[in-house]
C-alpha cells in the first residue's frame, strides 16, 4: 500500500534566490552539454560524456555532480539533427515577428541571448 502527500512548499525570499539560480545554471549546462554533443557527434569522437563533462565542470564549477550528469543525460534526449531552441518561449515568439524596427529587434535579440 502507497501513501502519497501533498503539500506547498514556502521559502524563503534568500532560499528562493538560490533555487532560481541553481535552476538557471542547471539550464545554462543543459544548453553548453547539447551544443558540445551536436559537434562532438560531427566529429565521431569516442566517449564524449566524459568530455563534456570536464567541460561543464570547468564552467560550472560551483554545480554539484549530480546536476552535470543530468545536465548531459537531458541534452542528450533532444534530437541533434533539428533546430532546438533555448530560451523564453514568449521573447521567442516576439522575435519571430517582423514589425519591429532594428533598433527594437537588436535589443529584444540580445534579452534572449541573455536569458538563454
Amino acid at each position: 500500500m502507497f501513501v502519497s502527500l501533498q503539500f506547498k512548499l514556502e521559502l524563503k525570499r534568500e532560499d528562493k534566490e538560490k533555487l532560481i539560480k541553481l535552476m538557471r545554471k542547471q539550464s545554462s549546462a543543459i544548453h553548453v552539454a547539447y551544443n558540445m554533443l551536436k559537434k562532438l557527434e560531427k566529429e565521431k569522437t569516442k566517449n564524449p560524456h566524459a568530455q563534456i563533462y570536464q567541460r561543464l565542470k570547468q564552467l560550472f564549477p560551483d554545480l554539484p555532480t549530480k546536476y552535470i550528469d543530468s545536465a548531459i543525460y537531458k541534452a542528450k534526449q533532444y534530437p541533434t539533427d533539428k533546430l532546438v531552441v533555448f530560451g523564453g518561449k514568449r521573447l521567442f515568439e516576439k522575435l519571430c515577428k517582423n514589425p519591429f524596427a532594428e533598433k527594437a529587434r537588436e535589443k529584444l535579440k540580445k534579452q534572449w541571448k541573455e536569458q538563454r
